[in-house]
């Protein structure tokens, strides 16, 4: 897999046309998992999707928008106009190096001024280069978040089984087992447009991490991943078969 690890030579030896870029947070997840945990998972993902597209996998970016953690020290967020500059600064530069394609994964679920950026990117420069976001919500039953069955009051949406299961896959030491509690708050999730996630779940927790196996860690990152690169090749082989239309190919 090609990778920072690799020697610039390699990299352009090697002359690969698409990047994979994940993005994590830097919050807090609860008693019981570490701030790092969204970045431990982007970064694991990553890597996963990138050497299954045969792509360049970047470093995973450890910051993003998270406000609405605000209230205990440590989480760390970018104003979302700056997040924007900054990852539209990075994909510019990948275009300059000849790069045609990237992957955008977001694993935090509130970076929600991703989108813009992939429309107007593929708006200006479709198909000279083309940019796919899979987005967290197309993998969200991969996590146990939820099935069409599930009451909307009990969808996880943070530190619940799911997360606390991937983290026990992948940092199992970082994970305080014995504090972990559920939390199910009682508005839903628009309600972080309105106030921190501890107003609506004091400790920091929406969903149940108390059931979270390592095993069930691994099954769902391997399936996300499997979903994520027939989700990504699906978004390219669309915006690949579009012809001209009027003076846009967009």
């Amino acid at each position: 897999m090609l990778s920072y690890k690799n020697t610039a030579d390699e990299i352009v030896r090697a002359n690969p046309e698409m990047a994979v870029l994940a993005i994590g947070s830097i919050e807090q997840h609860g008693p019981h998992l570490p701030l790092g945990t969204d970045w431990m998972v982007a970064t694991e993902y990553g890597a996963r999707v990138a050497e299954a597209l045969g792509a360049y996998s970047l470093p995973a970016l450890p910051y993003s928008t998270c406000r609405e953690h605000m209230g205990k020290k440590g989480s760390v967020w970018i104003d979302p106009d700056v997040f924007y500059d900054m990852v539209m600064s990075i994909l510019m530069c990948l275009k300059e190096q000849g790069f045609k394609k990237v992957v955008i994964l977001p694993c935090h679920g509130g970076i929600f001024i991703l989108p813009p950026i992939i429309r107007q990117v593929n708006a200006k420069h479709n198909p000279d280069f083309m940019v796919a976001l899979v987005d967290e919500a197309i993998m969200s039953s991969t996590f146990g978040s939820g099935n069409s069955t599930t009451p909307p009051d009990r969808i996880e949406v943070h530190a619940g089984a799911g997360e606390t299961s991937s983290i026990l896959f992948i940092a199992p030491e970082t994970v305080k087992m014995e504090l972990a509690e559920p939390g199910w708050p009682t508005v839903p999730r628009p309600y972080l447009n309105y106030g921190s996630v501890f107003r609506a779940s004091p400790n920091g927790v929406w969903g149940d991490p108390t059931t979270a196996t390592a095993e069930r860690g691994r099954e769902a990152m391997e399936l996300r991943t499997e979903r994520a690169v027939e989700v990504a090749k699906r978004i390219f082989a669309y915006m690949e078969g579009k012809e001209k239309f009027g003076y846009s190919y967009f």
